[in-house]
């Protein structure tokens, strides 16, 4: 499945998780915890690297300019 042709407006299910056991959902969810905690810790210097190197947005680009002839009051 491209999640590209996925209509945006309508909730996808990218999963079909199946059921299981409340244990099996504590192991999984522990492993997937003590992974996404470990990758961090190994690659935070090229994940730093990566997204302090990546331009920056302007963040008073989108704002409106004040119309600066009319008093303020």
């Amino acid at each position: 499945m491209d999640i590209r042709s996925l209509p945006v407006c309508e909730p996808t299910q990218l999963f079909d998780f199946p059921e299981l056991p409340d244990e099996a959902i504590i192991a999984i969810n522990d492993f997937l915890e003590e992974f996404y905690i470990r990758f961090q810790e190994h690659y935070f210097a090229q994940m730093h690297r990566y997204y302090h190197a990546r331009p920056r947005p302007d963040p008073d680009l989108g704002q409106m300019t004040l119309p600066l002839s009319d008093p303020p009051f």
